[in-house]
Protein backbone atom coordinates (compact mmCIF):
# COMPACT_ATOMS: atom_id res chain seq x y z
CA UNK A 1 0.00 0.00 0.00
CA UNK A 2 1.45 3.24 -1.22
CA UNK A 3 2.31 6.14 1.33
CA UNK A 4 2.03 9.03 -1.38
CA UNK A 5 -0.59 11.94 -0.16
CA UNK A 6 -4.14 11.31 -1.63
CA UNK A 7 -6.05 14.90 -2.49
CA UNK A 8 -9.94 14.28 -1.93
CA UNK A 9 -10.81 17.87 -1.55
CA UNK A 10 -12.39 17.87 -5.36
CA UNK A 11 -14.16 14.51 -4.15
CA UNK A 12 -15.40 16.79 -1.19
CA UNK A 13 -16.48 19.85 -2.85
CA UNK A 14 -18.57 17.46 -5.08
CA UNK A 15 -20.42 16.12 -2.24
CA UNK A 16 -20.16 19.95 -0.76
CA UNK A 17 -20.63 18.78 2.53
CA UNK A 18 -24.68 18.88 2.33
CA UNK A 19 -25.33 17.36 6.82
CA UNK A 20 -25.21 19.28 9.47
CA UNK A 21 -24.85 17.97 12.52
CA UNK A 22 -24.47 18.78 16.64
CA UNK A 23 -21.29 17.94 18.20
CA UNK A 24 -19.97 18.65 21.60
CA UNK A 25 -16.67 16.76 24.22
CA UNK A 26 -17.61 16.01 27.41
CA UNK A 27 -15.05 15.82 29.92
CA UNK A 28 -13.93 14.16 33.56
CA UNK A 29 -14.18 16.59 36.00
CA UNK A 30 -14.38 16.53 39.90
CA UNK A 31 -17.74 18.69 40.78
CA UNK A 32 -18.75 19.01 44.53
CA UNK A 33 -16.79 15.91 46.04
CA UNK A 34 -18.26 13.81 42.82
CA UNK A 35 -16.42 12.81 39.47
CA UNK A 36 -18.89 13.72 36.89
CA UNK A 37 -18.79 14.46 32.80
CA UNK A 38 -19.61 17.27 31.92
CA UNK A 39 -20.55 18.47 28.23
CA UNK A 40 -18.71 21.45 26.26
CA UNK A 41 -19.95 23.89 24.28
CA UNK A 42 -21.99 22.09 21.08
CA UNK A 43 -21.03 23.13 17.65
CA UNK A 44 -22.31 22.46 14.17
CA UNK A 45 -20.45 20.94 11.92
CA UNK A 46 -20.97 20.68 8.00
CA UNK A 47 -20.73 16.98 6.97
CA UNK A 48 -20.75 13.91 4.85
CA UNK A 49 -22.56 11.56 6.36
CA UNK A 50 -22.88 7.91 4.90
CA UNK A 51 -24.04 4.68 6.76
CA UNK A 52 -21.96 1.99 7.62
CA UNK A 53 -22.59 -1.37 6.23
CA UNK A 54 -23.42 -4.66 8.35
CA UNK A 55 -19.80 -6.33 8.24
CA UNK A 56 -18.38 -2.98 9.09
CA UNK A 57 -20.52 -3.16 12.08
CA UNK A 58 -19.29 -6.25 13.34
CA UNK A 59 -15.45 -4.80 12.97
CA UNK A 60 -16.67 -1.48 14.70
CA UNK A 61 -18.56 -2.80 17.63
CA UNK A 62 -15.75 -4.48 19.49
CA UNK A 63 -18.17 -7.00 21.27
CA UNK A 64 -20.35 -4.40 21.99
CA UNK A 65 -23.79 -4.46 20.41
CA UNK A 66 -24.21 -1.42 18.18
CA UNK A 67 -28.13 0.42 17.52
CA UNK A 68 -26.87 2.67 14.61
CA UNK A 69 -23.53 3.94 13.19
CA UNK A 70 -22.07 7.01 10.79
CA UNK A 71 -19.00 7.39 8.95
CA UNK A 72 -18.75 11.43 9.11
CA UNK A 73 -16.43 12.61 6.53
CA UNK A 74 -15.75 16.45 6.43
CA UNK A 75 -12.44 19.00 5.07
CA UNK A 76 -9.27 18.67 6.98
CA UNK A 77 -8.95 22.03 9.34
CA UNK A 78 -12.99 22.52 9.33
CA UNK A 79 -12.54 20.96 12.47
CA UNK A 80 -11.21 18.46 14.72
CA UNK A 81 -12.83 15.76 16.82
CA UNK A 82 -11.36 14.01 20.19
CA UNK A 83 -11.07 10.60 21.24
CA UNK A 84 -10.45 10.09 24.53
CA UNK A 85 -8.21 7.23 24.32
CA UNK A 86 -6.06 8.67 21.93
CA UNK A 87 -5.22 11.90 20.41
CA UNK A 88 -1.85 13.66 19.32
CA UNK A 89 -0.28 10.60 21.10
CA UNK A 90 -1.23 11.28 24.49
CA UNK A 91 -4.09 10.38 26.66
CA UNK A 92 -6.66 13.09 27.05
CA UNK A 93 -10.10 12.95 29.22
CA UNK A 94 -12.08 14.59 25.99
CA UNK A 95 -14.55 12.95 23.91
CA UNK A 96 -16.24 14.17 20.73
CA UNK A 97 -20.41 13.08 20.63
CA UNK A 98 -22.51 13.91 17.88
CA UNK A 99 -26.52 14.28 17.57
CA UNK A 100 -27.89 12.90 14.30
CA UNK A 101 -31.30 12.75 14.57
CA UNK A 102 -31.62 13.96 18.60
CA UNK A 103 -29.35 10.92 19.08
CA UNK A 104 -26.52 10.94 21.09
CA UNK A 105 -23.49 9.28 19.32
CA UNK A 106 -19.67 8.51 20.59
CA UNK A 107 -16.69 9.45 17.63
CA UNK A 108 -14.46 6.67 17.14
CA UNK A 109 -11.58 7.05 15.03
CA UNK A 110 -11.71 6.01 10.92
CA UNK A 111 -8.39 3.93 10.66
CA UNK A 112 -9.15 3.31 7.36
CA UNK A 113 -8.55 6.44 6.06
CA UNK A 114 -4.69 8.28 5.99
CA UNK A 115 -4.12 11.21 7.71
CA UNK A 116 -2.49 13.28 4.70
CA UNK A 117 -5.58 12.04 2.70
CA UNK A 118 -6.97 16.13 3.09
CA UNK A 119 -9.95 15.26 5.13
CA UNK A 120 -11.26 13.92 8.37
CA UNK A 121 -12.90 10.78 8.71
CA UNK A 122 -14.35 9.41 11.87
CA UNK A 123 -17.50 7.06 12.77
CA UNK A 124 -20.11 7.91 14.41
CA UNK A 125 -21.37 4.57 17.03
CA UNK A 126 -24.79 4.61 19.34
CA UNK A 127 -24.73 1.65 21.11
CA UNK A 128 -27.39 -1.19 22.35
CA UNK A 129 -27.79 -0.72 26.34
CA UNK A 130 -26.55 -4.15 28.19
CA UNK A 131 -29.96 -5.56 28.33
CA UNK A 132 -30.98 -4.77 24.62
CA UNK A 133 -33.67 -2.52 25.07
CA UNK A 134 -32.84 0.29 23.12
CA UNK A 135 -29.37 2.70 23.00
CA UNK A 136 -27.22 3.53 25.98
CA UNK A 137 -27.60 7.02 27.58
Amino acid sequence: MSDLPFDFSETLEAFECPETITAYEKEGAWVDGYWKEVEGQPREVNCILLNVDEKKLEILAEGRHIDAAYCIMFPDGQDEFYINYQQDDKIQAKQTYVLIDDFEYVVVNNPETNKNAGFRSYYALRYKSPDGTGAES
